[in-house]
């Protein structure tokens, strides 16, 4: 049974990582279209959310284009793009997947920066999409999994094996 993981809880359960482990958020995209709470009703549930961890939104730009987070921190920048999982068939998510790592890759400017996907956990352990992120391209771009379950943020680094619980 697939579970239903809506963008914006990928995007704010990121940042709490993030900032929670001493990253510094410089930039976030709001997602805007068909089916999405309005930008409005994003922006302040991010607000509030960020509040909640004592984070000030003062300084963070908003941006409706780029990677939906940028964040930075002594150990360098990451680049982050999440994907949610909502309703729909197997190929539509599969495509939906398939653009969340394009435009993660899109974003790639040298090793140093650390390029982040952050998706719905059922994007590997029922879609079993992980596949179509080999370990020599995680490794040859610093491209760090974020796997959202139940809540929780668990991160993955590009020489790390992704976790699999099989395909649909």
């Amino acid at each position: 049974m697939m579970t239903l993981s809506p963008e914006l809880e990928v995007l704010i359960a990121t940042l709490v990582w993030l900032v929670r482990n001493g990253w510094t958020i410089e930039a976030i995209s709001v997602a805007a279209g068909y089916g999405l709470p309005s930008v409005d009703r994003q922006k302040n549930e991010i607000k509030k959310a960020l509040i909640a961890e004592n984070v000030s939104i003062d300084n963070i730009v908003l941006r409706a284009k780029g990677p939906d987070i940028i964040a930075c921190s002594q150990e360098g920048v990451w680049k982050i793009e999440c994907k949610g999982l909502g309703q729909g068939k197997a190929q539509t998510h599969r495509n939906n997947f398939d653009r969340a790592v394009a435009s993660v890759m899109s974003y790639f400017e040298d090793p140093s920066t650390r390029l982040g996907l952050a998706v719905a956990n059922d994007y590997l352990w029922v879609y079993n999409f992980g596949e179509r992120l080999p370990q020599a391209l995680r490794e040859a771009t610093n491209l760090w999994v974020f796997l959202l379950e139940n809540g929780t943020i668990y991160l993955y680094e590009p020489t790390e094996e992704l976790p699999f619980r099989g395909a649909v």
